[in-house]
């Protein structure tokens, strides 16, 4: 039987949207942008959606390395678009974060930054699980036997203890997460701003113009009927004269 150890009182130590199931599994699931129940997943630990490539990435992070009895993690369920959570995952586990921007190293996620974690926690993560992907799968009978499969080849707790780490400036950078598939601030805010002030420059050329057609198109009307008045005013005499 594999070696299991205990795991902290209060676990998983980070809130979220997640289900528990049983500590002492080697299996986690994070369906990414779906939504999975349960009672229909046999003998995992835990299981969740994980909308975002930074925050949510770093609670699945900080959960799994404080329970050294997880060494898989199922990415499966839909892709989150633009944030491409399942595959900034693999993309993690896979390549590490670039030490000196804190980013995801070959993810097209749109804020694949990890910088409330130290790199010490993200280096345990990437040592201690195996990502096994199922990028789309939402069939539970599918998934549970993969789970069956990986259970069977557990190899037991990660020999070191579990590693409690605390998130920093998780509010902050929750608050803005708030603007759906939001983009880096810079260099992307600049290429807005620039866009912003062509729109407006454009938008107040064309309003420009429409005022001045109308004002060339009445101006034209009102000259037009003052040439008629004058006309008739100076043949007024003549048609008189011819009548008379």
């Amino acid at each position: 039987m594999a070696e299991k150890k205990e795991v902290p009182d209060g676990w998983p130590l980070v809130t979220g949207d997640y289900e528990v199931g049983d500590p002492q599994s080697c299996v986690a699931i994070s369906s990414n942008g779906s939504y999975f129940h349960i009672e229909h997943l046999k003998g995992i630990a835990i299981q969740g959606p994980d909308k975002t490539e930074n925050i949510g990435l770093e609670k699945i992070m900080t959960n799994i390395i404080s329970n050294p009895n997880i060494r898989f993690i199922i990415a499966a369920g839909a892709e989150v678009p633009g944030h491409i959570s399942g595959g900034s995952l693999m993309a993690l586990v896979a390549n590490g974060v670039d030490p000196s921007t804190h980013k995801i190293i070959g993810t097209t996620g749109a804020i694949p930054f990890i910088e409330n974690l130290p790199s010490e926690a993200v280096e345990r993560f990437r040592q201690q699980v195996e990502v096994i992907d199922m990028m789309g799968a939402e069939d539970y009978g599918q998934i549970n036997a993969k789970v069956k499969e990986l259970i069977a080849r557990d190899p037991g707790a990660y020999p070191e203890d579990p590693m409690i780490v605390k998130m920093g400036g998780e509010e902050a950078a929750a608050a803005v997460l708030e603007m759906p598939l939001a983009m880096p601030a810079s260099p992307q805010m600049s290429t807005i701003d620039r866009a912003t002030a062509q729109i407006t420059y454009k938008t107040t050329i064309m309003a420009r113009d429409q005022k001045l057609t109308s004002g060339l198109s009445k101006n034209a009307l009102f000259g037009l009927m003052a040439g008629l008045i004058s006309a008739f005013i100076f043949l007024l005499p003549l048609i008189l004269g011819v009548i008379l």
